[in-house]
C-alpha cells in the first residue's frame, strides 16, 4: 500500500481515536502542551476524556499513536507520582512543527 493510499485509508484504531482529539485534548488541559515541561496525562486523564472508548481500545490506540512511523508527535514515559511508578504522555518535541499533520480521517490539517 503506497503512503498515499494509507493516507485516504485510515486504520481502525485510527478512527476511533484520532490524533487531533489527543492533542485537542492536550490544548484544552494545558495551553501549549509543547512548551509546557508538566503537560502530562495518565491513563485516567484519557479514560475520563474519552468514557466513550473501551479501554482496550484507548490502550491500543495510545500505543498506536507512540509507536507510528513518521513524525512523533505523541510520546510516553514512566514518572514517580506520590511514590508510585505511573505512565504518562506528552506531546513530544518543542513547538508546534506538527501542526499541519492531517487529522486520521485526511479531511482537514490539525489545528491545535
Amino acid at each position: 500500500m503506497t503512503s498515499k493510499a494509507r493516507k485516504s485509508k485510515p486504520t481502525r484504531i485510527e478512527k476511533i481515536l484520532p490524533l487531533g482529539k489527543l492533542v485537542e485534548f492536550f490544548h484544552q488541559r494545558f495551553h501549549d502542551p509543547y512548551l509546557n515541561p508538566e503537560a502530562e496525562l495518565s491513563f485516567a486523564d484519557f479514560q475520563t476524556a474519552f468514557p466513550e472508548v473501551p479501554r482496550e481500545e484507548l490502550e491500543e490506540g495510545l500505543s498506536h499513536w507512540v509507536m507510528r512511523p513518521g513524525a512523533k508527535v505523541l510520546s510516553t514515559k514512566t514518572t514517580d507520582l506520590d511514590g508510585s511508578e505511573v505512565q504518562v504522555w506528552y506531546v513530544h518535541g518543542l513547538k508546534e512543527e506538527h501542526a499541519d499533520l492531517e487529522d486520521s480521517f485526511g479531511r482537514s490539517p490539525i489545528h491545535a
